[in-house]
C-alpha cells in the first residue's frame, strides 16, 4: 500500500519581512490574493495562487526575532509542503497508511474553513499533518475549493452566506 499523491498541492513558507515578500510573490511572481490576514500580535499569513487553486502558495510571519533569510537559523524555511491526493477515499487511505507506519498526525484530520468550524477564509478542504523523519512538515489534503480566473474569493453568490458564519471575516485584511 502507498499514497496516491496526485501532486504538490502548496508550499507554505514563514517569512522574515511580511511586506516584501508579500509584494515578491503578488507583483514579481503574479500570484492572485486569495486571503491575507493580519493578527492583533501583528504577524501576518497570505494564501497565494496562480490558477483557481484556493491556493498553491502561503506566506506567514517568522517567530519574532527570527530572520529566516539568514544562513544558519535554526528555524526551518518551510513551514510546509502540501501533498494532494484525488479524493476522500485516497485521503483516509493515506491516512491509513500512515498509521500502519507509525506516522501520526500533528494536527487534525481537519476541514479548513466555515465547514469545519474555522474562518471563512479558509479552502475546504480535508487536511491532516505530520513530520517528516527531520521534523518537516508535510500536509495531505484533498477537496480543495476552485476559484476560476477572474472571480474574487468568495464568490458573490455566497459572500453573504459566508459573511454569515464569519461575521468578522474580511476578504483581504
Amino acid at each position: 500500500m502507498a499514497i496516491n499523491v496526485k501532486r504538490i498541492g502548496h508550499v507554505g513558507f514563514l517569512v522574515s519581512d511580511f511586506e516584501r515578500s508579500f509584494k515578491f510573490y503578488t507583483e514579481a511572481i503574479g500570484c492572485t490574493v486569495t486571503h491575507r490576514t493580519k493578527r492583533p500580535d501583528g504577524s501576518e499569513s497570505a494564501f497565494l495562487r496562480f490558477d483557481e487553486d484556493h491556493h498553491n502558495i502561503v506566506i506567514g510571519t517568522a517567530p519574532p526575532g527570527v530572520d529566516v533569510s539568514m544562513d544558519g537559523q535554526p528555524v526551518r524555511l518551510i513551514q510546509q509542503i502540501a501533498l494532494e491526493v484525488e479524493s476522500r477515499d485516497e485521503f483516509l487511505r493515506a491516512l491509513a497508511h500512515l498509521r500502519s507506519k507509525g506516522v501520526e498526525p500533528v494536527s487534525g484530520p481537519l476541514v479548513h474553513g466555515i465547514e469545519g468550524g474555522g474562518n471563512a477564509g479558509g479552502s475546504g478542504s480535508r487536511s491532516f499533518y505530520f513530520l517528516d523523519p527531520d521534523g518537516n512538515r508535510l500536509e495531505i489534503f484533498c477537496d480543495g475549493m476552485k476559484i476560476p480566473n477572474g472571480e474574487q474569493f468568495p464568490r458573490a453568490e455566497y459572500e453573504e452566506a459566508v459573511r454569515a458564519y464569519d461575521p468578522a471575516w474580511n476578504p483581504v485584511s
